[in-house]
This record gives C-alpha cells, sequence and structure tokens, in this order.
C-alpha cells in the first residue's frame, strides 16, 4: 500500500492505493525471459542475471511467504534422501505441460524412473 502520494516517470500512485506486483506475470515475461519463456529450459538459471528481480517464486521484502524457509529446508532433506539412495532420470513417458494455477505445475505430473543405488 501506497503510504504517500508516489510519481514513477508518468504514473500518479495516490497515497492509500495497493499495489500488488504480478509474479506469475514477471516469470511468463519474453521481455525479462526471451522467446522460449514458456518452455523448460533449466539453462537459464546458470546466469546470475535471474537474480536481478526476474525469478520471485516465495516473494520478497518484509512481507515474503512465511513457509519459504521450511519449503527450502523441506526440499532440501528429500532430496538429500533420494540423491543418497536412488538415481534417477526423467521418463521416457513425460510430456513437459506446465499449466498455471496459483503457481505453475505439471498438467501431468513428473513422471521419474528411479533405480536403487547398490552398496
Amino acid at each position: 500500500m501506497a503510504f504517500e502520494d508516489i510519481k514513477l516517470g508518468d504514473l500518479h500512485i495516490p497515497k492509500g492505493l495497493s499495489i500488488w506486483i504480478p509474479v506469475l506475470a514477471i516469470h511468463h515475461s519474453e521481455e525479462l525471459w526471451g522467446k522460449d519463456v514458456n518452455e523448460f529450459n533449466p539453462e537459464r538459471f546458470s546466469s546470475k542475471s535471474f537474480a536481478l528481480g526476474r525469478f520471485i517464486p516465495f516473494a520478497s521484502g518484509p512481507r515474503n511467504c512465511v513457509g519459504q524457509g521450511f519449503a527450502i529446508m523441506e526440499a532440501k532433506i528429500i532430496l538429500a534422501m533420494l540423491i543418497s539412495w536412488f538415481s534417477f532420470v526423467i521418463s521416457e513417458n513425460y510430456r513437459h505441460a506446465p499449466v498455471v494455477v496459483l503457481t505453475i505445475k505439471p498438467k501431468y505430473g513428473v513422471q521419474i524412473r528411479l533405480t536403487p543405488l547398490s552398496y
């Protein structure tokens, strides 16, 4: 919420106006991510440029998601367990089809092949 009148270029934001950042729109902007914005391309994250406000999975600032720390810790534990017990590859049956609900999720799930590691 704007606590005072603000002028951003030609835009006037009056005091009391609620301002929402469209995270989903930012994550699907061709201007920010390129023509392949809707394609699965993990290489785009190899550059540090995504950290410049382009990728905001849990929002940011003082009002970020309260579950962020827990979600990241949980993901690390699960990945550590899977990596130590199995080798895995994406199944040849996997079909990439992202769907937007509140976040982006795979329409048909992600099929992976797990092979137990033998020690």
